[in-house]
């Protein structure tokens, strides 16, 4: 996927499984709701990868 298209999918996904989100609401009743969750936050973790906590600073700035 092209680069400048991640951060608007990043959104999309976002928008989805807000609480706000009537998608989200049908899915937190069916029964593989959680599943249906899971593979979002792979897609989306794929999309924009977490920040690795980071290391301690070897010099202070």
């Amino acid at each position: 996927m092209p680069a400048d298209l991640r951060p608007l999918a990043v959104d999309a996904l976002d928008h989805v499984v807000s609480e706000r989100s009537e998608l989200a609401q049908l899915w937190a009743e069916a029964t593989n709701g959680p599943t249906w969750r899971k593979g979002i936050k792979r897609l989306r973790d794929v999309l924009a990868p977490p920040i690795p906590p980071q290391e301690e600073a070897l010099f202070d700035i």
